[in-house]
């Protein structure tokens, strides 16, 4: 976010005061995401069978959001890390587990 403050002051300014409903020109908003993935969640409730979601780092939050019944307005600062698979383990009963494997580089050796 470093480089849109540098090339885009006005849009880092304007994101920073409203992170889940602030829209980059031509792009979305946490709010936007959210209105796409409804449908996908309510048929997300109905599997019964291990799934595997892979997405962009925003979808992911507002999933991870959902799924650990976590604040939505908390979706912009969850950690997402790269080259990791997020394992919630949730059964509608109990819950929900997590566990986190990576299986890229350690983002703790980059340079």
């Amino acid at each position: 976010y470093e480089d849109i403050k540098a090339i885009a002051p006005d849009e880092a300014y304007l994101r920073g005061m409203d992170k889940i409903g602030y829209r980059y020109p031509r792009g979305e908003s946490y709010f936007d995401i959210l209105a796409r993935l409804d449908p996908l969640v309510h048929e997300l409730e109905s599997y019964h069978e291990p799934l595997l979601l892979v997405s962009h780092q925003a979808v992911l939050r507002l999933l991870y959001c959902y799924l650990l019944d976590v604040p939505r307005s908390r979706a912009p600062k969850i950690d997402i890390p790269l080259h990791t698979v997020m394992k919630i383990t949730y059964d509608g009963w109990n819950l929900p587990k997590e566990e986190r494997f990576v299986i890229g580089p350690d983002p703790k050796d980059a340079p």
